[in-house]
Parts: structure tokens; C-alpha cells; sequence
């Protein structure tokens, strides 16, 4: 037996777009109590018009603690507790590694990282003595990426971040077990979302079009995440052979190289013989 979704309270950051904006629209159907949180709050706003009204719009930068602190804190005020905290607020960039300034290397770590790790930091000890909700006390899910697993190139610092929510998530599957608290990491491939475009507005470096479009739903992957979230798992892939042939990539580093290496290729080749 699952989760009951109907008056579950769901924490989503990143809430105004893209897979947190699809998850919202998508708990919402079940019932689901929301907190949507983001930077952009005319986003918010408008989504939870569309929604009824009846949610809670939380402005926050997850970039900042404070933020994250007042998230949790006012989420708990309003509804008394968190149910599932989804982390899933972050951005990437197009830029090779050792190209990459420390100053956008800290603005990843900043957001993808620390902003995963603020939100947990402030939630899971209000999580720790809640009363079980259908044999859970709450869950934390860390939207990652298949990235973690093998970065392409010109990924690499936004891929050490997601490697790091999922280390993150993997160690916390085991620490917090026994409390009772869920811990699940989410990986999808690229996806239809503002993604590529936000992050080729900020870098010199243009992927090949087939790359920024995504090549599934947001919707796809929300509705595989609310799964997860009435029946907690270890890992959500919402793109199944993406999983096996990753974990196969590890296997041969050296022929998932090459394969790599032609990508490198076709993209310096877009850029008109950019050196990068």
C-alpha cells in the first residue's frame, strides 16, 4: 500500500518551471497540499491561479540559506508539516571545465548543492518528529540528473553537482532509514524544458539544437516522480535504457570516451571552430 497523495504536503522548489511546474500541476490532480517556491514570484502566482488558489507561494533563492531556512519555516507555520521535500530548484552551464571562472563554479555549488543541502539542513529535523504518515514520517527527493552518472563535455562543473546530490541522497538513504524518512534521487536526460536555453544565454559555448530540445516530457518525468513519491525508491530513471547504458558507461570509460570525443566534435564544429 502506498502514500495517500490527497492533503499531502509537498514542498517544491524550482516550482515555477519546467519538471517542478509539471510536478505541481501533476500532485495537484491527486489532491496534494503544495508549498511552490522559486525566485520568480509573478510565476508562482500565476501557476497557482491556474491551480485554484489554494496553494502556498514561498519566494526563495535557494542560492541563499536564509531563503532555504524561511522556506521551511514558513511551510511549517502554514501547514504544520513536510511530507515530501522535493529539492529540485538548480541550472547549469555550457562551458569546459578548466574554462569554467571560480565565480560561476561557486554560483553551481551555490544553487544546485547548497541549496539542496540548506533545504534538507533545515527540514529534516522538523521531519525527524512528525507523526508517521501511512508508515512514513517524510521523504526527501533530490531532483539529480543522468549527468551523475557520466557528464558529457562542456557539462562538467553542473555534473559535479549532480554527482553530489546523489552521493548526497545515497548516503542519506541509509542515515536516515531508521527514521522513517524516504530519501529518493531523480535522474532524467535531457528534457524539454528552459534548461538549454538558460544556460546557452549565459555561456559561449552553443549545443547542437537535437541537444538543447530534450528528448522527453516534462510531464513524463513528473508523473514518474509522483510515483515515487506515493511508493518511495531508491532511485527514479524516467528514461529506463538511459540507466543500464550509463551504468554500462562506467564499465568501458575508454570506448564511452570516444564516443564522447564525437560529440566534443559536432559541437566545435556548431561553434565555428571555437577552441572549446
Amino acid at each position: 500500500m502506498g502514500r495517500t497523495l490527497h492533503d499531502m504536503v509537498v514542498v517544491i522548489t524550482g516550482a515555477s518551471a519546467g519538471i517542478g511546474k509539471a510536478l505541481a500541476e501533476e500532485l495537484h490532480r491527486y489532491g496534494a497540499k503544495l508549498v511552490l517556491s522559486a525566485r520568480r514570484t509573478d510565476r508562482l502566482e500565476e501557476l497557482n491561479r491556474a491551480l485554484g488558489g489554494k496553494h502556498l507561494c514561498v519566494q526563495a533563492d535557494v542560492s541563499k540559506r536564509a531563503d532555504c531556512e524561511e522556506l521551511i519555516a514558513t511551510s511549517l507555520a502554514h501547514f504544520g508539516r513536510i511530507d515530501t521535500l522535493v529539492c529540485n530548484a538548480g541550472f547549469g552551464l555550457y562551458i569546459p571545465v578548466a574554462e569554467t571562472s571560480p565565480e560561476d563554479v561557486r554560483r553551481l555549488f551555490e544553487t544546485n548543492v547548497y541549496g539542496t543541502t540548506d533545504c534538507i539542513h533545515a527540514a529534516v529535523p522538523h521531519m525527524r518528529l512528525q507523526e508517521k504518515r501511512d508508515e512514513y514520517r517524510g521523504q526527501i527527493m533530490i531532483v539529480s540528473s543522468a549527468a551523475a552518472r557520466r557528464t558529457p563535455p562542456y557539462l562538467g562543473i553542473y555534473g559535479a553537482t549532480k554527482a553530489a546530490q546523489l552521493m548526497l541522497a545515497e548516503a542519506m538513504r541509509v542515515e536516515l532509514r531508521d527514521s522513517k524518512i524516504a530519501v529518493t534521487s531523480v535522474h532524467p536526460i535531457m528534457t524539454k524544458t528552459e534548461f538549454g536555453q538558460v544556460a546557452e544565454s549565459q555561456s559561449a559555448v552553443k549545443m547542437p539544437s537535437s541537444r538543447r530540445a530534450g528528448s522527453q516530457s516534462v510531464e513524463h518525468v513528473a508523473r514518474r516522480m509522483v510515483a515515487a513519491i506515493e511508493r518511495p525508491v531508491p532511485e527514479v530513471w524516467p528514461s529506463r535504457p538511459s540507466r543500464w547504458a550509463l551504468s554500462l558507461a562506467t564499465l568501458v570509460p575508454k570506448t564511452t570516451d570516444r564516443l564522447l570525443r564525437k560529440l566534443r566534435q559536432k559541437v566545435q564544429r556548431q561553434n565555428a571552430g571555437n577552441d572549446a
